[in-house]
């Protein structure tokens, strides 16, 4: 029966570290896209994810007035 012979889940996967995130923001922060772009891209299904990750931790580089 379906309900009882369900698979284990796939062990979680890292989709990106918090040094790449850093990176990109910082990047993003300069105004360089390309490196959050490509983990976003990397990220497949989660490129929403990893990309709220970074616009909100390259909050902290922008520079304040």
């Amino acid at each position: 029966m379906g309900l009882f012979s369900r698979k284990a889940a796939p062990a979680s996967t890292v989709i990106a570290t918090g040094a790449e995130i850093d990176t990109a923001a910082k990047a993003l922060a300069a105004g360089d896209d390309t490196l959050a772009t490509q983990l976003c891209d990397r990220a497949g299904l989660d490129r929403q994810r990893v990309a709220m990750a970074i616009l909100g931790r390259s909050i902290d580089y922008a520079p304040q007035d």
